[in-house]
């Protein structure tokens, strides 16, 4: 949604931007009230979802927000943490709150990357970092690894494995 506001005089401008301060400045009251200590942020259709003067009000008050994620991505990250996922800052309360000991961004390879460790659920999920020269070898390294984890979720399903590529039908001799 785009909107457009036509001012014709300063002093409309000044009660416009104090408006919206006050507004920015409610809703960072809601989210202090909570307790959180970090913010974790969907990516939007809409471009400026999150202004820099909310970002700036969090920071003050010692809140990380993390913003982007990707809407595939909500899901795993609110089973990890134990959090529920809220669409309106109305329905924010602390008992949908998930916990982490540690979120750090840390740099590998010249690309941030946002650390979670210490959560709830830490050994019943995993994230890996895959990363390539291009895409196509990124491509490749994903499909590989989608068929590595579906050899071992066969082999926990039924505990018999027999190797590919006609390998039975090979007769070794001397």
């Amino acid at each position: 949604m785009d909107s457009n506001i036509c001012v014709s005089d300063y002093t409309a401008i000044d009660r416009l931007l104090k408006e919206e301060r006050k507004h920015i400045v409610d809703l960072v009251k809601k989210v202090v009230k909570t307790g959180v200590n970090v913010v974790l942020l969907q990516k939007s259709i809409l471009r400026e979802a999150v202004s820099d003067l909310a970002l700036h009000f969090l920071a003050k008050k010692g809140i990380m927000v993390i913003k982007d994620i990707e809407r595939t991505q909500v899901d795993f990250i609110s089973r990890t943490i134990n959090a529920t996922p809220v669409a309106h800052i109305d329905q924010f309360t602390a008992e949908k709150l998930g916990h982490a000991d540690l979120v750090e961004e840390v740099s590998q390879g010249g690309v941030k990357v946002i650390k979670v460790t210490g959560c709830p659920n830490q050994g019943k999920t995993i994230s890996l970092l895959l990363r390539g020269s291009n895409q196509l070898v990124l491509d490749e390294a994903d499909r590989s690894l989608h068929d590595a984890l579906c050899v071992v979720r066969a082999l926990v399903k039924k505990r018999s494995l027999v190797p590919g590529g006609a390998c039975v039908e090979m007769e070794v001799s001397y």
